[in-house]
């Protein structure tokens, strides 16, 4: 049997855990107990993720801090953002907790971005021929797609997920294969890293240029086949653009010094299981295990 890798972009999942549970909050408050919304939702999905599907490895990555490499080029990147809310902060090294006791590794690496740390464990797992599921609302992520690896969307909330491989790809994004993500968002930006692009230029237009000229340098160095008003904003943005498709594009060599073996799925604690649900009063947890030896309420 075929082994299979997952990786769940953790700061999306806990964001979204977050604030879909964030009416829970007034009662943490109210009692002067430590929130512990995120932490629950969290670990259900995970065991969800992992009871489903059978993987050999699993890996939560997890930003280290807001200063990255990309800083380095762009002293702006993703200004504007807000910080983490301090209901939510508490709540991280819990969440480690909770994936350390079930198994799971969690990665963190300073200045390094999660998305970097997800493409870097994809591209080792698809060398030792793994096929990895990777977990995010990242379109980023997008351009990891490969015959091995598919991407999961988080849309609506939580549940509503949408599975995007290399067969249904051009038809989920613009008719662009992966390795045009970059070029795509290189034109259109991104208001959530703070990337302009080319200013004027819309999503289909940027997937039309790109569908033609097959990148942004083709784009570039086809520029007097554009019309006047399109050679204008490509002109005034080629810095932008070129920086902007430069900050979008996930390395994939952050890792050299780790093995697959390094995220190999552990098994179960189910002593510290036991104790960390009854701990915060947990409900739902009864109906996943993980096999019949490894069975969390045996």
């Amino acid at each position: 049997m075929s082994k299979k890798a997952l990786v769940i972009d953790g700061n999306s999942l806990i964001y979204r855990a977050f604030y879909a549970t964030s009416n829970q909050l007034a009662y943490y408050k109210a009692h002067n107990l430590i929130p512990v919304n995120a932490l629950k939702l969290v670990m259900l999905i995970v065991l969800k993720l992992i009871n489903q599907t059978q993987y050999d490895y699993v890996l939560m990555a997890l930003d280290h801090g807001k200063k990255t490499v990309r800083h380095e080029v762009f002293a702006e990147y993703k200004a504007g953002r807000k910080p983490m809310p301090d209901d939510l902060l508490v709540q991280l090294p819990l969440i480690r907790e909770a994936m350390e006791v079930m198994g799971i590794s969690t990665l963190s690496l300073p200045e390094i971005e999660a998305d970097d740390i997800i493409g870097s464990y994809t591209q080792l797992m698809n060398h030792h021929g793994i096929a990895v599921e990777i977990y995010t609302s990242d379109k980023d992520l997008l351009q990891l797609v490969n015959a091995q690896t598919t991407v999961n969307l988080f849309r609506t909330g939580i549940s509503d997920i949408h599975r995007i491989t290399i067969d249904n790809f051009a038809a989920c994004f613009f008719g662009l294969q992966p390795q045009q993500v970059c070029d795509f968002k290189g034109i259109s930006g991104d208001s959530s890293d703070n990337l302009v692009g080319v200013k004027g230029i819309g999503p289909k237009t940027a997937a039309d240029l790109i569908n033609k000229y097959g990148s942004l340098e083709g784009i570039y160095q086809a520029i007097e086949q554009l019309s006047p008003a399109q050679q204008i904003k490509f002109n005034n943005a080629k810095t932008s653009a070129i920086m902007c498709k430069q900050l979008s594009t996930i390395q994939v060599d952050v890792l050299p010094n780790y093995s697959i073996d390094t995220f190999f799925k552990k098994p179960v604690d189910q002593k510290k299981f036991h104790e960390l649900i009854h701990r915060y009063k947990f409900s739902g947890f009864d109906k996943y295990t993980f096999t019949k030896q490894e069975d969390i309420f045996a």
